[in-house]
């Protein structure tokens, strides 16, 4: 029998913040193909649409690459040292010695260099702000599937209202500014604007296949 289902390279799991991201991309890792990354936040905080074209130095590469280590082996918002991954960034980027490659190609390499690290063939990628993307995503990854979660807002209002008190019930990772921080920012009517602006950005591809 002939297989005529699509090639999968990666995986975005998108959505408003609160939303279930989270839980979808662990739920996602079970699967034997599949590795599930941290959030990563490559678009909204390493990539730039004025320079999506623009080809990087090989040190700039391997900077790129060293920085997206960080936040993988350690977290967002407790990021790591870069130069502490400056010898896998190297051997990531040496792999294509006389290719020129834009910010988007070494976050596709990323992706794929450490699932397969990791015994996996697809990486998922669960930053939630990623649905402000969408459309970069289809366009830079034509094998990418992306999944949109759509969860209530008044469930979403409830979890970001206590979002600060995940801090003190284990989460220690969690800087204490980051826990002020999720209880300053929180306002109902902010949230709501939030929410809304998300599902506006992803209906724009409600029919898309991908």
């Amino acid at each position: 029998m002939i297989d005529h289902q699509p090639r999968v390279e990666q995986i975005f799991v998108v959505e408003n913040s609160r939303s279930g991201t989270t839980l979808m991309g662990l739920i996602l890792g079970l699967n034997s193909e599949v590795f599930t990354f941290e959030e990563l936040h490559f678009f909204e905080q390493l990539w730039s649409e004025e320079h999506r074209a623009s080809y990087l130095t090989q040190a700039e590469a391997e900077q790129l690459a060293a920085r997206l280590l960080s936040i993988q082996h350690s977290d967002v918002l407790r990021p790591g040292d870069p130069s502490d991954f400056s010898e896998e960034a190297k051997a990531i980027i040496s792999q294509f010695p006389e290719q020129k490659l834009t910010s988007g190609d070494v976050f596709k390499v990323f992706l794929g260099y450490k699932a397969g690290k990791n015994g996996k063939k697809i990486p998922c990628e669960q930053t939630p702000r990623n649905v402000l993307y969408i459309a970069e995503i289809l366009e830079l990854y034509p094998e990418s599937r992306i999944i949109n979660m759509v969860r209530d807002p008044r469930d979403v209002l409830l979890s970001q209202k206590y979002k600060w008190r995940i801090k003190f019930l284990g989460a220690k990772n969690i800087p204490y500014r980051e826990a002020f921080r999720s209880w300053c920012n929180y306002h109902p009517f902010t949230i709501s604007k939030l929410w809304n602006a998300s599902i506006n950005a992803a209906e724009k591809f409600a029919n898309h296949p991908r």
